[in-house]
């Protein structure tokens, strides 16, 4: 029977999926560790019991052996070594294993490894690894001053000073049965924050209410609003989305840095001939532009970088937006309301078009309808949508399979951009890596020939990256232009990967080929690669 060659899970506290077989083993508990996630360094010994169950029920041999290794061992002088922090739980696993073929003291195989001296061992045998917990950080990180001031604006206050710190991009408070949980979102991954007490319940979200200036007494509907703040040294505007749930309202507020949100295409991360492309469409007076990502993956910055360049270019342009996350002068925002039945995109376009612009942007193509009244638009004008896809041939697709004709949907396009953002390397922190195994390296489609080209890198973790490894992200974009190649194969009704093999053909670089550069030049890692599944 083969081996296992990956057991893949997702991590508790970030969601992103890595491989637990390549993970180590964390140190809190040498009987009882757990793995450590690559992204965000957390193992899951506070994940729930019904986490830890599914991870072991799944679990392949070899874990189950390592860790019964572990639990089987007698001898507390481990324990003890790693509680003092000298050695790590995966150097401990070696040792008795060594120690189980030669019978020797672990003590002595320790040493003579060099992991540790013999006054490390008389100590451990002294203190048998007790100390006292000491808060060395002070009260200014401690959460609980904050709960017990019992001041919900103070406590708003603080999670939103605490987020913007942190670099997060959203906030997340979720109404639990005994808490309320809070989540950050940095880079592309969620981090939990420590929960809030219960008892705030009602008057935090009185208080969220009240600040963010929405209606109390609709708290069973869906709610928007916005405001400007300052936190630490930045402006901030705060676009908060409030949502009904059976334990109580829940909220999420984004943070949109008003000195950087706006960004031209090369600081977006373009490249020369992708700019080139994309500036010569929207100088154009119509087709169809579709601006395309996976959820949380910047499609939506891309969209305003376009409604400015268009606004600075003296084009009069109508954006319909659900919601509005920035106000551009001289561009008429209109806030699309929501229906029972969903965004009401459709209905306002009509509306509105009566105004005459020249040049349409919609932050959504929420339905069939809307998908052919933008297609059947653009042969007038220039319509710039934005909706969900991991790639620019998915894209097309998704609009064929929503109903909009060939035909049609072949003589309105123009182009389609889809990118990813990618998570970079700390620069404090960055170190030489392993490079992954001939075998997994083929299992993403990296030959040896390939990856001899190579560099690997991760970044060890330290204060700057909040002990990550990474800090920021990177764009990569693939701009598929309307080439005839292109119109043929979407009037023959081709699938996402049909419409990609003609874009390759016709010089399109994919968001793949851009990724693996940014790893080759070692921008960014391995394990950020096979997260994105490119």
């Amino acid at each position: 029977m083969p081996s296992v060659e990956a057991y893949l899970v997702t991590c508790w506290n970030c969601l992103g999926e890595f491989d637990s077989l390549a993970a180590v083993w964390c140190s809190h508990d040498p009987k009882k560790p757990t793995k450590l996630c690559p992204f965000c360094f957390h193992c899951f010994c506070e994940a729930t019991e019904e986490y830890k169950q599914d991870f072991w029920t799944h679990a392949p041999s070899r874990l189950i052996e390592e860790v019964q290794t572990l639990t089987r061992s007698q001898d507390r002088l481990g324990d003890i070594l790693i509680r003092l922090k000298k050695i790590t739980t995966p150097q401990l696993l070696e040792a008795l294993v060594q120690q189980k073929n030669t019978g020797q003291r672990l003590g002595e195989l320790l040493v003579q490894r060099g992991l540790v001296t013999n006054e490390d061992i008389e100590t451990a045998l002294k203190t048998q690894g007790v100390s006292p917990l000491v808060d060395t950080r002070g009260v200014a990180y401690a959460t609980s001053p904050v709960w017990d001031q019992s001041e919900p604006e103070a406590i708003i206050q603080y999670l939103l000073g605490l987020a913007a710190r942190k670099g997060a991009s959203d906030v997340q408070i979720e109404p639990k049965e005994d808490m309320i949980a809070v989540r950050y979102r940095i880079d592309g991954l969620y981090f939990r924050v420590d929960p809030i007490p219960k008892r705030f319940q009602p008057t935090l979200t009185q208080k969220l209410f009240e600040v963010f200036g929405l209606d109390p007494g609709a708290a069973g509907q869906p709610a928007s609003g916005r405001l400007t703040a300052r936190l630490g040294e930045i402006d901030y505007d705060l676009v908060a989305q409030v949502t009904p749930s059976p334990l109580g309202v829940s909220a999420t507020i984004k943070l949109v840095n008003r000195a950087t949100f706006i960004k031209d295409f090369t600081t977006l991360g373009m490249d020369i001939e992708d700019r080139a492309l994309l500036i010569e469409v929207l100088q154009g007076t119509f087709g169809l532009v579709l601006v395309t990502s996976p959820p949380f993956n910047g499609a939506n910055t891309t969209s305003y970088a376009i409604l400015n360049f268009l606004v600075q270019g003296q084009r009069d342009v109508l954006s319909l937006e659900a919601p509005v996350h920035w106000k551009i002068e001289g561009a008429r925002q209109v806030e699309v309301e929501p229906s029972p039945q969903g965004l009401r995109m459709e209905e306002t376009m009509r509306s509105l078009m009566a105004t005459r612009p020249n040049a349409l942007m919609l932050s959504a193509v929420p339905d069939r309808g809307t998908a052919l009244l933008a297609a059947q638009l653009a042969s007038d004008l220039l319509v710039v949508a934005t909706l969900p896809a991991y790639s620019a041939g998915q894209a097309l697709a998704a609009f064929l399979q929503a109903g909009v004709a060939p035909s049609l949907l072949a003589s309105s396009l123009a182009a389609v951009i889809c990118q990813r953002l990618v998570r970079t390397i700390c620069r404090i922190c960055r170190q030489p890596a392993e490079p992954p195994s001939p075998q997994i390296l083929a299992q993403h489609r990296i030959d040896a020939e390939e990856a001899a080209a190579f560099r690997f890198f991760r970044g060890r973790g330290c204060p700057t990256c909040h002990t990550v490894g990474y800090r920021g992200r990177q764009a990569v974009f693939e701009v598929l232009p309307a080439a005839p190649e292109i119109k043929a194969a979407v009037q023959a009704g081709g699938s996402g990967s049909d419409l990609e093999a003609a874009a390759v053909a016709t010089g399109m670089r994919t968001i793949r080929e851009q990724c693996l550069d940014l790893l080759r030049e070692g921008v960014t890692t391995f394990d950020e690669f096979t997260r994105l599944r490119l």
